[in-house]
């Protein structure tokens, strides 16, 4: 028997949406595939949070459809956005309250049914022991966590979360992140995140859209789109003649190089030849201190497609 795929969470369609004389978005079509974790990325201004307001119907578009769950957000937006927990523009906190004072009155939540599920929640994402503390004593850290509780409150099959790392240390961005992987994985729920911490993005998210000045850039699965030709990195004295001589190499197929700044030379090839290219540079005379395989980063990506040219692919 054929497995069948599960119908995306979100199918976004031609969406466009203007602000007097400034375009946000053009022509903005995606799918946000069920039980992801989809990353929305791009340069400050590029239309990300205008996006996420379409989506949770904050704001209009001038045209263009969006569907969740296979129900029409413009036309019935209160039963396609029963199942959303969302935080954009993260929630001011009344800080002489206690977190759960706050979560009621946000959440407007009540009954037995509500305590256990805010219990429930409050200990997933470790806050329970501080949910009768005065916000005022919480760091950012700790608000944000309560954000995301606050988020996943409602049956949520589906979250979204603008920027949740934004003002956190290192130790806090990592607690975040395991803690948007750990939700994922345990309940199946969709995830869509924003952020502009592309070594983040690229460790907790499956797939994503690039937007640039309102317009898709990048779609698709995050593992295909890093996907390129193999690449190794060489620091060896003399750079420049080392980079020549690696060029001239007939044994490499498609080689390509690259003298970098610091003076690691990139070299680009149709297959891995780390082993013979450090056989060839040794027996030509020079000294190798690092031959070692480049990363696929998002971030080389982000500033390939950001740049000139921009180019859609789509994956």
């Amino acid at each position: 028997m054929t497995d069948i795929p599960a119908s995306p969470m979100l199918v976004a369609e031609h969406i466009s949406r203007r602000f007097g004389s400034y375009q946000a978005l053009e022509d903005i079509s995606f799918e946000i595939p069920r039980g992801s974790v989809f990353g929305i990325i791009g340069p400050n201004g590029a239309g990300k949070t205008t996006l996420l307001k379409v989506i949770t119907s904050l704001i209009l578009p001038d045209s263009g459809s969006i569907t969740i769950d296979g129900i029409d957000v413009e036309s019935n937006p209160r039963r396609a956005l029963r199942n959303i927990g969302a935080i954009i523009d993260w929630p001011s906190f009344y800080r002489d309250m206690t977190a759960r004072e706050n979560i009621d009155i946000l959440s407007r939540g009540s009954g037995p049914e509500y305590r256990a599920k805010l219990e429930k929640i409050a200990g997933f994402n470790g806050i329970a022991h501080v949910l009768d503390k005065k916000v005022r004593d919480f760091s950012m850290g700790m608000k944000q966590r309560l954000g995301i509780t606050l988020a996943l409150l409602p049956d949520s099959r589906f979250i979204i979360l603008d920027e949740p790392t934004n003002g956190l240390d290192p130790n806090g961005i990592a607690d975040i992140r395991r803690l948007i992987s750990e939700y994922n994985r345990e309940f199946g729920t969709t995830i869509l995140v924003t952020s502009h911490l592309l070594e983040e993005v690229e460790k907790i998210c499956s797939d994503i859209l690039l937007l640039s000045d309102g317009r898709v850039r990048l779609n698709g699965k995050l593992e295909k789109l890093l996907e390129r030709r193999p690449s190794c990195l060489v620091s060896c004295d003399r750079p420049q003649e080392a980079a020549r001589f690696i060029a001239s190499l007939t044994g490499l197929p498609g080689v390509e190089t690259l003298l970098e700044p610091d003076g690691r030379i990139l070299v680009s090839t149709d297959r891995h030849v780390n082993a013979e290219l450090n056989e060839a540079l040794v027996g030509a005379g020079f000294h190798v201190t690092l031959l070692e395989n480049e990363p696929n980063r998002l971030e080389k990506l982000f500033i390939e497609t950001t740049g000139a040219g921009k180019a859609v692919k789509s994956c």
